[in-house]
């Protein structure tokens, strides 16, 4: 039983872990990388291996910072809607499983090279499988990326990323159990089976308990009651999980699926967003702690360090790039996809974190993985903003048009619209002019857009219109104007002005997705700027006075 003196000696050290992870995270943040970096350098710093501040039973404080993992993938859980599940249902879940089991096999195969066991070359695989969704998510949002063709692939990536954690954990906790390689078929059954039995139980309780707690008109009324149901389902789920022997964040995980239904999901995310922000702070800083700076110069680890940084970041960019373009993606948004990914992220900390108190991966492979991961986070802000230069520079080098069709009909087409981009505005845009009996060819990146223009009546090219040899097929010097639909203003601004450079005197038309890039658009040729936020304005506007009789 814990005495109240060692109680209140934890509470001073998840103080101590916190402030300092607060205070490096700031810094983190103003220099340009992840808060996650900060906390884990915070963690190093007051660690067993530098100053030794924390003097607390180290399990004791891993194991409430764990809540903050579970209380994590139970938000997760609540954002798997039904409109999530069809996002991933798309390409980026084949995308994203494909990238996943290729990067998974090469780390794990490379392990096995070096003479690691079945065992934690399987641990190896799983963390270098998987990229920071945290440090890529918000450099692309900084950046205005997020909405470019290859920030949409990313974050579809990333989304499944979120959700493999799962089984990863899973992967862990029956590995635990296998002495010998030849129990880890049964092993998969009995895990596969608990599995079952604890989603079939917070299944009928989530089903046949919950709506009746969720239905009441007191807690309908309350704005604390529904979080507090809320994080007890996510505590009950957890418990019950870690009588089955299986991962807590697994029954956590569950939990907010079956909660991801309910009218609260979004209040109980939102509201529970502070708690988890501290036991996660909480978590990584203890991960931090478990990281040793004086390893890395001893022997040739460094040398080691250097290698396996090096090749996360060259073998993750080739083998999401080569994935991408065999589901029929873009070379130049394959790659910029690859270089955007090319780090090892966070949830590797917990898969490395319960491996390694699991005993399945040893101190000096443990040491070296944590060691790569962080310094592929502190590159990774610099690589995302250089992935679309790069991946420009690579495909000019690497040559090819990559069109769908060149077709008489296309070579021949005089006095017609060309318009880039078939989004949504795009396909708007292209169906009023279809019905106006002007002539229209949409050149798109996309497999996906360039068939569907087709099916909509209008010719259709594959490529980038960045490209000369591209503009060359759209007949520019014959077109009566050209419409640019990206959404991405530096995007849109590089191509309007190789369309500038080749032709001089076409109409432009462009969009904006804020007020703020008009200019900007102005600057790079367009003769016309659509502003999104002002039609916004005026819509609104306009409905506002209708509403009111005015």
């Amino acid at each position: 039983m814990m005495c109240p003196m060692e109680f209140w000696h934890i509470v001073g050290d998840i103080t101590v872990l916190l402030s300092v992870a607060v205070l490096f995270g700031i810094v983190a943040e103003k220099l340009g990388f992840s808060g996650i970096v900060g906390y884990l350098i915070a963690g190093t710093l007051v660690g067993p291996s530098m100053l030794d501040f924390v003097n607390s039973d180290e399990k004791v404080v891993v194991s409430i910072a764990e809540i903050g993992v579970a209380l994590l993938l139970f938000t997760i859980g609540l954002e798997v809607n039904g409109q999530r599940l069809k996002q991933l249902l798309g390409r980026g879940m084949v995308i994203g499983v494909s990238q996943i089991l290729v990067t998974g096999f090469f780390g794990y195969a490379v392990a096995k090279l070096f003479g690691v066991s079945t065992e934690s070359s399987l641990i190896v695989g799983a963390m270098v499988a998987l990229s920071s969704t945290a440090v890529v998510s918000r450099v692309l949002q900084d950046r205005s990326e997020l909405d470019s063709p290859h920030g949409r692939l990313t974050f579809g990536v990333l989304l499944v990323q979120d959700l493999a954690i799962v089984p990863f954990m899973l992967l862990v906790a029956f590995l635990q159990e296998t002495p010998e390689e030849s129990e880890l078929v049964a092993q998969v059954g009995v895990a596969g089976a608990k599995l079952v039995v604890l989603f079939v139980i917070i299944f009928l309780v989530g089903l046949l308990v919950l709506p009746h707690f969720f239905g009441a008109a007191l807690i309908r009324r309350s704005s604390e009651f529904p979080v507090i149901l809320g994080i007890v389902s996510a505590l009950a789920s957890m418990w019950l999980a870690e009588e089955l022997q299986l991962s807590p964040a697994l029954g956590a995980f569950i939990a907010g699926l079956i909660l991801a239904g309910t009218p609260f999901a979004s209040q109980i995310r939102g509201d529970m967003a502070p708690l988890r922000y501290i036991f996660l702070t909480l978590f990584f800083a203890c991960t931090g702690m478990l990281a040793d700076l004086s390893w890395l110069i001893e022997s040739y680890h460094w040398l080691w360090t250097a290698g396996v940084v090096t090749g996360i970041v060259l073998g993750k960019t080739v083998i999401v790039w080569l994935v991408a373009m065999l589901w029929n993606q873009p070379r130049r948004v394959s790659i910029a996809a690859g270089l955007c990914l090319a780090q090892i992220g966070e949830f590797s900390f917990v898969i490395g974190a319960e491996a390694i108190s699991a005993g399945l991966l040893d101190e000096n492979l443990f040491q070296l993985l944590m060691t790569s991961s962080l310094i592929t986070l502190l590159v990774s802000p610099f690589l995302i903003s250089k992935a679309r230069p790069s991946a420009k520079i690579m495909d000019g080098v690497l040559g090819g048009v990559g069109t769908i069709e060149s077709t008489e009909e296309i070579k021949s087409i005089q006095n017609h619209v060309v318009v880039i981009g078939y989004g949504v505005a795009g396909r708007r845009v292209v169906a009023d002019l279809l019905e106006s009996g002007q002539q229209v060819l949409v050149v798109d990146m996309g497999p996906i857009g360039v068939n569907q223009a087709k099916k909509d009546g209008a010719l259709s090219l594959l490529g980038n219109a960045q490209r000369r040899d591209v503009l060359e097929h759209v007949g520019l010097r014959t077109a009566k104007l050209l419409v640019c639909t990206l959404p991405d203003h530096r995007a849109s601004a590089q191509t309007i002005q190789q369309i500038r450079a080749f032709v001089s005197s076409i109409p432009i038309i462009a969009r904006a997705r804020y007020s703020i890039h008009t200019l900007h658009l102005k600057k790079a040729g367009a003769d016309i700027v659509v502003d999104e936020e002002k039609c916004v304005g005026d819509s609104i506007s306009k409905e506002s006075l209708q509403q009111i009789g005015l």
